[in-house]
Protein backbone atom coordinates (compact mmCIF):
# COMPACT_ATOMS: atom_id res chain seq x y z
CA UNK A 1 0.00 0.00 0.00
CA UNK A 2 1.03 3.58 -0.52
CA UNK A 3 1.31 4.08 3.25
CA UNK A 4 4.31 1.74 3.32
CA UNK A 5 6.08 3.79 0.67
CA UNK A 6 5.49 7.17 2.31
CA UNK A 7 6.02 5.87 5.85
CA UNK A 8 2.48 6.64 7.03
CA UNK A 9 0.50 4.04 8.94
CA UNK A 10 -3.13 4.39 9.96
CA UNK A 11 -5.37 1.72 11.48
CA UNK A 12 -8.09 0.37 9.20
CA UNK A 13 -10.86 2.29 10.94
CA UNK A 14 -9.03 5.56 10.23
CA UNK A 15 -8.36 4.60 6.60
CA UNK A 16 -12.02 3.73 6.10
CA UNK A 17 -13.15 7.00 7.68
CA UNK A 18 -10.74 9.06 5.55
CA UNK A 19 -11.79 7.24 2.36
CA UNK A 20 -15.48 7.75 3.11
CA UNK A 21 -15.00 11.43 3.90
CA UNK A 22 -13.01 11.87 0.69
CA UNK A 23 -15.76 10.17 -1.37
CA UNK A 24 -18.41 12.32 0.31
CA UNK A 25 -16.38 15.45 -0.50
CA UNK A 26 -15.87 14.41 -4.12
CA UNK A 27 -19.59 13.87 -4.59
CA UNK A 28 -20.54 16.87 -2.44
CA UNK A 29 -22.53 14.81 0.06
CA UNK A 30 -22.98 16.06 3.60
CA UNK A 31 -23.31 13.56 6.43
CA UNK A 32 -23.15 14.20 10.14
CA UNK A 33 -20.40 12.55 12.16
CA UNK A 34 -23.01 10.16 13.57
CA UNK A 35 -24.14 9.21 10.06
CA UNK A 36 -20.54 8.62 9.01
CA UNK A 37 -19.99 6.35 12.01
CA UNK A 38 -23.19 4.48 11.18
CA UNK A 39 -21.94 3.83 7.64
CA UNK A 40 -18.55 2.72 8.98
CA UNK A 41 -20.18 0.34 11.47
CA UNK A 42 -21.11 -1.90 8.55
CA UNK A 43 -17.47 -3.02 8.39
CA UNK A 44 -18.06 -4.83 11.69
CA UNK A 45 -21.06 -6.72 10.31
CA UNK A 46 -19.79 -8.09 7.02
CA UNK A 47 -21.10 -11.51 6.12
CA UNK A 48 -19.01 -14.38 4.84
CA UNK A 49 -19.54 -16.40 1.68
CA UNK A 50 -21.45 -19.66 2.11
CA UNK A 51 -18.36 -21.82 1.59
CA UNK A 52 -16.14 -20.17 4.17
CA UNK A 53 -17.22 -21.89 7.38
CA UNK A 54 -17.47 -25.39 5.93
CA UNK A 55 -14.26 -25.06 3.92
CA UNK A 56 -12.28 -23.72 6.87
CA UNK A 57 -13.70 -26.39 9.16
CA UNK A 58 -12.63 -29.12 6.72
CA UNK A 59 -9.15 -27.60 6.53
CA UNK A 60 -8.95 -27.35 10.31
CA UNK A 61 -10.22 -30.93 10.75
CA UNK A 62 -7.48 -32.10 8.35
CA UNK A 63 -4.91 -30.82 10.84
CA UNK A 64 -4.09 -27.39 9.46
CA UNK A 65 -4.01 -24.26 11.61
CA UNK A 66 -5.83 -21.25 10.21
CA UNK A 67 -4.41 -17.81 10.86
CA UNK A 68 -5.86 -14.55 9.67
CA UNK A 69 -3.34 -12.04 8.32
CA UNK A 70 -5.03 -8.74 7.62
CA UNK A 71 -4.50 -5.05 7.09
CA UNK A 72 -7.52 -4.64 9.37
CA UNK A 73 -7.03 -3.48 12.92
CA UNK A 74 -7.52 -5.88 15.85
CA UNK A 75 -10.86 -4.43 17.02
CA UNK A 76 -12.34 -4.74 13.54
CA UNK A 77 -11.02 -8.27 13.08
CA UNK A 78 -12.29 -9.38 16.50
CA UNK A 79 -15.76 -8.02 15.79
CA UNK A 80 -15.85 -9.69 12.37
CA UNK A 81 -14.84 -13.05 13.86
CA UNK A 82 -17.55 -12.66 16.50
CA UNK A 83 -20.14 -11.60 13.92
CA UNK A 84 -19.34 -14.53 11.61
CA UNK A 85 -18.98 -17.11 14.40
CA UNK A 86 -15.61 -18.29 13.11
CA UNK A 87 -13.68 -18.22 16.39
CA UNK A 88 -13.72 -22.01 16.66
CA UNK A 89 -11.87 -22.48 13.35
CA UNK A 90 -9.38 -19.61 13.63
CA UNK A 91 -6.07 -20.31 15.36
CA UNK A 92 -4.84 -16.72 15.56
CA UNK A 93 -5.27 -13.26 14.12
CA UNK A 94 -2.33 -11.19 12.94
CA UNK A 95 -2.89 -7.55 12.11
CA UNK A 96 -0.79 -5.05 10.20
CA UNK A 97 -1.23 -2.98 13.37
CA UNK A 98 1.31 -5.25 15.06
CA UNK A 99 4.20 -3.81 13.04
CA UNK A 100 2.59 -0.81 11.30
CA UNK A 101 3.16 -2.15 7.79
CA UNK A 102 0.47 -3.16 5.32
CA UNK A 103 0.36 -6.15 3.03
CA UNK A 104 1.99 -6.68 0.59
CA UNK A 105 5.11 -5.63 2.55
CA UNK A 106 7.49 -8.57 2.82
CA UNK A 107 8.14 -7.77 6.49
CA UNK A 108 4.51 -8.43 7.44
CA UNK A 109 4.64 -11.94 5.98
CA UNK A 110 8.00 -12.55 7.67
CA UNK A 111 6.57 -11.29 10.97
CA UNK A 112 3.64 -13.67 10.57
CA UNK A 113 5.89 -16.67 10.06
CA UNK A 114 8.00 -15.70 13.05
CA UNK A 115 4.98 -15.08 15.26
CA UNK A 116 3.34 -18.42 14.54
CA UNK A 117 6.65 -20.30 14.45
CA UNK A 118 6.36 -21.80 10.97
CA UNK A 119 8.88 -21.25 8.15
CA UNK A 120 7.63 -18.98 5.35
CA UNK A 121 7.86 -21.76 2.76
CA UNK A 122 5.48 -23.94 4.79
CA UNK A 123 2.74 -21.29 4.88
CA UNK A 124 -0.05 -20.84 2.37
CA UNK A 125 -1.54 -17.36 2.04
CA UNK A 126 -5.04 -17.39 0.55
CA UNK A 127 -6.46 -14.10 -0.66
CA UNK A 128 -8.69 -12.50 -3.27
CA UNK A 129 -6.14 -9.70 -3.69
CA UNK A 130 -3.63 -9.90 -6.55
CA UNK A 131 -1.13 -7.75 -4.67
CA UNK A 132 -1.39 -9.87 -1.52
CA UNK A 133 -0.75 -13.07 -3.48
CA UNK A 134 2.37 -11.48 -4.94
CA UNK A 135 3.43 -10.14 -1.54
CA UNK A 136 3.21 -13.64 -0.09
CA UNK A 137 5.07 -15.17 -3.03
CA UNK A 138 7.79 -12.53 -2.88
CA UNK A 139 8.25 -13.17 0.83
CA UNK A 140 8.60 -16.93 0.26
CA UNK A 141 5.10 -18.14 1.15
CA UNK A 142 2.87 -20.13 -1.12
CA UNK A 143 0.26 -17.87 -2.69
CA UNK A 144 -3.30 -18.95 -3.46
CA UNK A 145 -5.66 -16.68 -5.33
CA UNK A 146 -9.30 -16.93 -4.32
CA UNK A 147 -10.92 -15.94 -7.62
CA UNK A 148 -14.66 -16.07 -6.95
CA UNK A 149 -15.57 -14.03 -10.03
CA UNK A 150 -13.63 -15.89 -12.73
CA UNK A 151 -11.44 -12.90 -13.52
CA UNK A 152 -8.22 -13.09 -15.49
CA UNK A 153 -4.98 -12.97 -13.51
CA UNK A 154 -3.14 -9.64 -13.68
CA UNK A 155 -0.64 -9.54 -16.57
CA UNK A 156 2.33 -8.76 -14.34
CA UNK A 157 3.71 -10.26 -11.19
CA UNK A 158 4.17 -13.92 -10.44
CA UNK A 159 1.59 -16.61 -11.05
CA UNK A 160 -0.17 -17.93 -7.94
CA UNK A 161 0.63 -21.45 -6.80
CA UNK A 162 -3.06 -22.28 -7.00
CA UNK A 163 -6.25 -20.57 -8.16
CA UNK A 164 -9.47 -21.53 -6.41
CA UNK A 165 -13.08 -20.36 -6.51
CA UNK A 166 -14.04 -21.44 -2.98
CA UNK A 167 -12.65 -22.63 0.31
CA UNK A 168 -14.09 -26.06 -0.48
CA UNK A 169 -11.65 -26.24 -3.41
CA UNK A 170 -8.80 -25.26 -1.12
CA UNK A 171 -9.85 -27.89 1.42
CA UNK A 172 -9.99 -30.53 -1.31
CA UNK A 173 -6.56 -29.53 -2.59
CA UNK A 174 -4.98 -29.55 0.87
CA UNK A 175 -6.59 -32.81 1.98
CA UNK A 176 -5.66 -34.50 -1.31
CA UNK A 177 -2.08 -33.26 -0.93
CA UNK A 178 -2.04 -34.47 2.68
CA UNK A 179 -3.21 -38.00 1.76
CA UNK A 180 -0.63 -38.25 -1.06
CA UNK A 181 2.25 -37.74 1.40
Amino acid sequence: MVGNEINVYRPAVDRHRLALKHALDVFDVDLTDDEIEEVLSVYHELDIFDDVRGGLKTIRDAGYDIHILSNGDPALLDSLIDHTNLADVITSVISADDIHLYKPARELYEYTAERIGIPLGNLVHVTASWSDVNGALNAGMQGVWLNRKGRAWEPYGREPDLIIESFHELAESLTTENTEK
